[in-house]
């Protein structure tokens, strides 16, 4: 896996030559945020840690995931088309600054998408590949994966936290490995959340930027950090 050094090449954004005659001022880390079901376009419960992300390391960059975020019957259809949004975005910006670091961070909803464009599916009906569907550029430069109440949430995962046993409504089976990406996964998910468990506590699923932030947070710097 790529070791990702910030110590001595400091945080601020570089410009760098994208092509003959094209400049862009492309940032050192750059952070994607995918949102919960049923939230307005934005960040979402996803804004506590993309926040403590930019407040941490000045100079950083963030963009919101654009998709529906749909629930009820068109739940199914919001998961392949924000798949298709992670790959796109993702791979764009791959290619316009491949020196750049990136971090995902998913919630709920948007924790399954992303969940689902790294490590493949199936996922039905919204995804059939088996494999990851991001770019080889976004696949290296991918420092940390941040999931919070994920539907595909299955208990004994090594980058599990939290105490939930139960698996989430989209679960994945029970012997499932995101071999690529397993050791920059840091999935949160509790026993009373209704989503990504089987709980009957909506509040927790809406509660770990706070719960979990500064978790989150440490994980992302020690995968940032060359050791």
């Amino acid at each position: 896996m790529l070791l990702f050094s910030l110590l001595s090449l400091g945080i601020l954004g570089a410009a760098a030559q994208r092509g003959q005659n094209q400049t862009r001022e492309c940032p050192q880390i750059h952070v994607f945020g995918a949102r919960e079901t049923t939230t307005p376009q934005g960040f979402g419960s996803a804004k506590t840690l993309v926040d403590l992300i930019i407040k941490r390391f000045p100079g950083a960059t963030s963009e919101e995931i654009i998709y529906p975020a749909a629930g009820g019957d068109v739940y199914s259809q919001s998961v392949g088309k924000g798949v298709l949004a992670v790959v796109k975005q993702t791979s764009a910006f791959a290619a316009a600054c491949p020196d750049s670091i990136i971090i995902m961070h998913g919630y709920s909803q948007g924790a399954q998408i992303t969940d689902d464009a790294f490590c493949g599916g199936p996922d039905l009906p919204s995804v059939n590949s088996s494999i990851s569907l991001v770019s080889k550029t976004t696949a290296k430069n991918t420092a940390a994966i941040i999931l919070m109440g994920n539907p595909r949430h299955v208990a004994g995962l090594p980058f599990n936290v939290g105490n939930a046993t139960e698996p989430g409504f989209a679960a994945r089976p029970a012997n499932f490995t995101c071999q690529l990406f397993q050791d920059r996964i840091r999935a949160y998910c509790d026993s009373p959340d209704p989503f990504c468990a089987k709980g009957n506590d909506p509040a927790t699923h809406q509660g770990y930027g706070l719960e979990y932030g500064k978790d989150a947070l440490d994980f992302i710097v020690s995968k940032l950090v060359a050791n």
